[in-house]
């Protein structure tokens, strides 16, 4: 399997530029259009890679199991939704809390190429495969 590591690049260095300047700016607009962002990988077009395509960023294509990222990104999107219904309710403390702990883990993974969701995916298979052996 293979996954476009400057695909991984783009939606971190997307994630951690923006969401602290929504929050800075009181934008809670941003986190509900980041948060469509992230959670479009589930529809038949990402739009996280067209918006990577039209601005002519080249894919870098590498032998690596997608589905971590993929499941991180799942992980990143729930907190961005928790965060824009937190918004849409008026509790902006805990929306953009939420926003900004997305940004955070985003610029850990971009910074020194940690990635907790990746981390947690890994994790969960390793438990999965001790309690049910597959």
């Amino acid at each position: 399997m293979r996954t476009d590591r400057n695909q991984l690049r783009f939606n971190q260095v997307l994630l951690t530029l923006l969401l602290p300047l929504a929050v800075l700016l009181d934008l809670p607009l941003l986190v509900y259009l980041l948060f469509l962002l992230m959670a479009s990988q589930h529809t038949p077009w990402d739009l996280m890679v067209a918006l990577k395509r039209a601005l002519g960023i080249p894919a870098r294509l590498v032998e690596e199991d997608p589905r971590p990222h993929r499941f991180a990104r799942t992980l990143g999107a729930v907190f961005l939704g928790l965060a824009s219904l937190f918004l849409l309710l008026g509790l902006k403390g805990v929306g953009y809390a939420l926003a900004l702990l997305v940004a955070f883990l985003a610029f850990i993974n971009l910074a020194f190429g940690f990635c907790l969701g990746c981390f947690l995916y890994l994790h969960l298979r390793y438990a999965r495969a001790l309690f049910t052996g597959k």
